[in-house]
């Protein structure tokens, strides 16, 4: 009997323990592209797209479906930054369990407006071309797109295929535009 209650005792011990309440803040190294990506997540919206730890500095961007509070993106420019990364108690079902916090602005690189970039126009299905009220092309109402000779081949490819990725290069910070398709 008393073999029991020590295993009982010791599997209440170990699960109790297994749960980390106090998981400490970690600092994180992170790079920011110049521009951003779609994403889709509770519905279609921008992403950043960063590199964390030793994938700085390689070809391996992914794409952030956070926020960086204290962090003031702008388009054109890529930033080195320090974050600081906390669980969040209890986080909403639709809401990240991590917390990501600005430490310190390392550095930040204008890059030349003629650097060409990809961005996903069309994932599964879903499209992340919209158009204004004057009939021009928008990435997901925030992004003006110069479609420059593309307009009608953009119209199309959009309507008719399931991926589609658009070559860019930046205009403004809030337009970009179109050099090729994909």
């Amino acid at each position: 009997m008393k073999k029991i209650i020590l295993l009982l005792t010791s599997i209440g011990i170990l699960f109790s323990c297994s749960k980390d309440d106090n998981v400490q803040p970690q600092t994180v190294d992170m790079r920011i592209n110049h521009y951003q990506n779609t994403g889709i997540g509770e519905g279609l919206f921008l992403t950043l797209m960063v590199q964390e730890g030793n994938n700085i500095g390689s070809d391996n961007w992914f794409k952030f479906y956070n926020t960086i509070e204290g962090f003031d993106y702008q388009p054109g420019y890529i930033y080195d930054i320090k974050v600081v990364v906390e669980q969040v108690d209890n986080p909403p079902a639709d809401g990240s369990s991590l917390k990501y916090t600005l430490q310190e602005k390392k550095s930040t690189q204008e890059v030349d407006i003629e650097t060409p970039f990809d961005i996903d126009l069309k994932i599964n299905g879903q499209n992340f071309i919209t158009k204004n009220s004057s009939s021009d092309y928008e990435l997901l109402n925030q992004i003006k797109i110069d479609c420059n000779n593309l307009c009608d081949q953009l119209g199309e490819i959009v309507e008719n295929q399931d991926f589609v990725v658009g070559t860019f290069k930046r205009l403004r910070s809030n337009e970009i535009q179109l050099i090729e398709l994909k």
